[in-house]
């Protein structure tokens, strides 16, 4: 027998089979010997692609459970925690605050604004008198609440601690149809849905534009993860669709198409990278986790689908584990597991309809280096994806070459204020009888009004014509000035979302 085949131990080469078991006496052992081995190499060689090439990603399946990110590793996942604000459980999946300062549910009540304790115990009235307020959210930097009031054409903020003008106006035109509003507290702006348009306008109010024409048919939500750049809005016409657009207005992508009929609600989970949406149609509350890498619908899931649960959700926000929501048909405000959809709870009743609701609190809108802080933009800053931004101009002005300052391109159609306020008013609401420029620009060698504030006064002054008939086709003077001044692709709609939704749902 060959020196390197040993039959009492089996120590058989697998190259050497065809000669290592000659000898009569050790063909037995030594047989057995061989197959083993084979078997051994066979298997270890198995295990070694499994290892190495077929790992399966637990993080991607959703099924680990994590409270923000999940990290793959070969055979494994980690659940991790932003640490600023959060530290990881002892489950090694929960993701607990590390301070205990207490959060605060905000929300729109139609004709007034209230704060609530998120255990339901403590309700606080912020603002009454308002006529139609439907959306709001909050800036916690500043400790404000911003909000639209449809019923008197105007966008509005509070100071929480009272200081201040209460409340602050910040625009009074071109507000009827806005649908939706979103902070952007890194970039300091706001963005908002109005008709067919998404705009944004500094905080302030000072400088607005723009930022896409023409993409909504019915637009409904609007949520801001400025982390990413990003914005995500809703529609709920026929073709209703959730889309994701660059905050700097270089985008635009339906990432949700199929299976939603009324998106009413949307909330971005910013440490989780995931975007929510309730439908009020489809009684459903589902996610995607897919916001990085691209939608192509596998990170799509479901948290709640039962119409005795969500019956007609309004709106929707996030905040550490949770999910809150208002719903119309409970005329309140309820929560639920972020991840799982159970221990749904009612938090609060409500004595009319619910509509907008934001947590406030420091962790849910964190700070970070922006480009904005640097850039010395004169008038907009406008954040991109990749932690990009870019300088733009309000309504009325273009870019200067240096790509920082603005210049005035206020032409026939539009009025300049002057002034410290540097922006151009439409000739449509010259005259009105409503300031819209802080020095009165806009009101100065009028002609007698003879109509109510807020109609369109005729520029020949022999008829007066309600908001709604505006830019809508139809010359209702009889010099057409109703026509005359309208902007490109600007039309008046008679449908209201949030009047006819009550109408059109069936609860």
């Amino acid at each position: 027998m060959p020196s390197n085949v040993k039959s009492s131990s089996y120590d058989c080469l697998i190259i050497q089979t065809y000669v290592d078991c000659l000898l009569e006496s050790d063909y037995k052992t030594c047989k057995e010997a061989v197959k083993y081995s084979i078997i051994l190499t066979f298997f270890v060689d198995v295990l070694h692609d499994f290892v190495s090439y077929s790992d399966v990603d637990e993080c991607s399946s959703f099924e680990p459970g994590c409270s923000q990110k999940c990290v793959n590793h070969p055979g494994t996942y980690e659940c991790t925690c932003d640490p600023t604000f959060f530290h990881l459980s002892t489950d090694n999946k929960t993701c607990t605050r590390n301070d205990k300062d207490p959060m605060w549910l905000f929300f729109a009540h139609g004709q007034s604004i209230w704060n609530i304790s998120l255990s339901g115990g403590s309700f606080e009235l912020q603002k009454a008198g308002l006529q139609k307020t439907a959306v709001l959210d909050v800036d916690v930097l500043e400790r404000r609440i911003y909000y639209a009031d449809v019923g008197s054409n105007s966008i509005e903020r509070l100071n929480l601690d009272g200081t201040g003008t209460y409340p602050e106006t910040l625009q009074k035109y071109d507000v009827d149809g806005v649908e939706g509003i979103a902070v952007d507290w890194i970039g300091r702006n706001l963005y908002s849905l109005r008709r067919t348009d998404v705009l944004v306008q500094t905080l302030d109010g000072r400088y607005r534009r723009t930022l896409y024409q023409g993409v909504m048919r019915l637009p409904r939500a609007i949520a801001a993860h400025p982390q990413k750049g990003m914005i995500f809005v809703s529609d709920w016409s026929s073709t209703a669709f959730i889309a994701s657009a660059a905050m700097d207005g270089s985008s635009f992508t339906k990432i949700i198409v199929d299976r939603v009929t009324w998106p009413n609600a949307l909330a971005v989970d910013i440490y989780a990278d995931k975007i929510y949406w309730a439908d009020a149609y489809n009684d459903v509350i589902e996610l995607e986790t897919e916001l990085v890498s691209g939608v192509d619908g596998s990170g799509r899931h479901t948290i709640i689908s039962d119409s005795g649960t969500v019956p007609h959700v309004f709106a929707l926000t996030v905040a550490d584990d949770s999910l809150y929501w208002s719903d119309w048909t409970y005329r309140g405000l309820l929560k639920a597991d972020k991840l799982t959809g159970d221990n749904v709870t009612v938090v609060a009743q409500t004595a009319l309809l619910p509509y907008g609701l934001k947590v406030f609190h420091l962790s849910l809108q964190p700070q970070f280096p922006s480009l904005c802080n640097t850039l010395g933009c004169e008038q907009l800053c406008l954040l991109g994806p990749e932690r990009t931004a870019k300088c733009g101009c309000g309504e009325g002005y273009e870019l200067h070459a240096n790509g920082r300052n603005c210049t005035s391109n206020c032409d026939s159609k539009h009025i300049e204020c002057g002034g410290s306020e540097a922006k151009c008013i439409s000739m449509l609401y010259v005259c009105d009888g409503i300031s819209h420029c802080n020095n009165h620009a806009d009101e100065m060698k009028c002609p007698p009004r003879i109509c109510l504030p807020g109609q369109f006064q005729c520029h020949d002054n022999k008829k007066c014509v309600a908001p709604g008939g505006l830019c809508d086709d139809v010359e209702d003077c009889f010099d057409s000035s109703d026509e005359k001044f309208c902007p490109p692709g600007f039309r008046t709609s008679t449908r209201s979302s949030h009047v006819n939704e009550m109408s059109a749902r069936h609860l």
